[in-house]
């Protein structure tokens, strides 16, 4: 039977909080007690760094003999024996008692150096000795004063024995902590934001048709809005594919009576009512067509595939110069893209046909920058009103509120460009022009590829 090594690890997880503000506090916590330790490390040594620790024991040496002459001489001999013995790397002078004396308080910073001293020379613990820095300007030498058996006082100074770096040191062993701990702490709290960044990703992509359901790990917090997001998506999902089902059922099914009221209205004399009856079946076939070319795009997606948009664009002012409509191109001969041709030839189809509707005429221009292509559609005719240029791109939606065939289609037609150019990675804008008429304008990402 094998031993089961999950309760050691499940104790090991559930040191880090459940919880997003949990998780967040536990990294603002970690950041401020490591640097805590760290700066307590550094300030707790920092008065142990010494330039040579030979040379310091060696001045106490000397300091702890020099006491033990200077309080065996005459009174009136001890000035000048502290000059004679004063020396460049440890200076010397004496006060009587009856002088004023020194007194420094001795910082916290030199008590490990007072205990070496004290420990290597036992006379010095027992002369009152206090050290201090030298001071402003001064801060490597150090300095004290030393009680004699008379009471008089011997001042000592042991010029540049400390580090010269010691603070600079300090201060760049801060900043390495510092940044180290930033560092670790952006690193957590980046790997605390990544499921918030896929939750975005995700909700950028809803009703888009290309969706996957989220991971749902994480925080608790993330992983219940996880959870909800996938179980609105899914909800969604479904709602739209019932619709696009039924609507395809109803539009599909109608063929058949419509196909049987052209065949009896054949049978008819008059024939003005039979003219009209014609075009009124021929009315509902455009209309069940543009339906089911709608809902086809919706349920399939065109495969991508190595384009020529400059034939394309010319190809439909070509078939539309023949019908004796007045279409213009102008732009490169050649402009390999990477795209869903049928689609994007859709697109533009319909532009040229709602200009030639509208105006009678249509320029197609082409301009390249260095990242897109841009596409513009122009006419002459009288422009769509501001307020409703945000809404024609809504399907089953038209400016003219008559419903007629004559005056328009059925509100499919740019929304079927809108969301054709959107799966190609494009962006589609209507705009009226400053001169009159309107401007259908298609920019689309320039992947560039050979067309043979």
């Amino acid at each position: 039977m094998q031993p089961d090594n999950t309760a050691p690890r499940e104790r090991l997880i559930r040191l880090w909080p459940r919880g997003l503000m949990g998780r967040v506090l536990f990294v603002l916590l970690a950041s401020i007690g490591i640097v805590f330790v760290a700066s307590w490390t550094l300030y707790e040594h920092a008065e142990a760094y010494i330039e040579d620790s030979d040379r310091f024991d060696l001045i106490g040496e000397r300091l702890a003999t020099d006491v033990r002459v200077i309080d065996g001489a005459p009174a009136n001999t001890r000035a000048m024996l502290s000059t004679m013995l004063s020396t460049d790397d440890l200076r010397i002078s004496w006060r009587p008692a009856t002088a004023v004396l020194e007194i420094h308080q001795e910082p916290k910073g030199m008590n490990q150096l007072h205990a070496r001293l004290v420990k290597a020379n036992p006379i010095l613990g027992h002369s009152a000795l206090q050290l201090y820095t030298g001071g402003a300007g001064r801060w490597t030498d150090i300095g004290g004063t030393v009680e004699l058996n008379d009471r008089s006082q011997i001042s000592f100074t042991a010029p540049d024995i400390l580090r010269s770096h010691v603070v600079t040191q300090g201060l760049a062993t801060a900043a390495i902590v510092t940044l180290a701990v930033l560092l670790v702490a952006a690193m957590l709290v980046h790997a605390l934001s990544l499921p918030l960044r896929a939750l975005a990703t995700v909700a950028d992509t809803i009703g888009a048709g290309d969706w996957e359901p989220l991971a749902e790990k994480g925080p608790k917090e993330v992983r219940r809005l996880a959870h909800a997001i996938n179980a609105m998506q899914t909800r969604i999902t479904h709602l739209i594919e019932d619709r696009t089902e039924a609507l395809a059922a109803v539009s599909h099914d109608l063929r058949t009576p419509l196909a049987r009221l052209r065949l009896r209205a054949g049978f008819i004399g008059d024939a003005e009512a039979q003219d009209a009856i014609e075009a009124d079946i021929d009315e509902m076939e455009a209309m069940v067509d543009g339906v089911l070319a709608y809902l086809s795009g919706e349920k399939e997606r065109e495969a991508t595939r190595a384009t020529d948009l400059a034939a394309i664009l010319m190809t439909i002012m070509d078939n539309a110069t023949d019908r004796g409509d007045t279409v213009t191109y102008e732009g490169p001969d050649r402009l390999p893209l990477v795209l869903p041709s049928l689609a994007i030839k859709r697109v533009f189809t319909n532009l040229v046909e709602n200009a030639l509707h509208y105006a009678g005429s249509a320029a197609i221009s082409v301009h390249l920058t260095a990242r897109h292509v841009i596409v513009n559609i122009d006419d002459d005719g009288p422009g769509i009103p501001e307020t409703e240029i945000s809404r024609v791109t809504t399907p089953f939606y038209r400016v003219e509120a008559s419903r007629s065939r004559r005056t328009g289609g059925l509100g499919l037609g740019l929304a079927i460009v809108k969301r054709e150019v959107e799966r190609a990675d494009g962006t589609f804008s209507l705009g009226n022009r400053p001169g009159g008429g309107l401007r259908a304008q298609v920019t689309l990402p320039l992947h560039s590829v050979p067309v043979p």
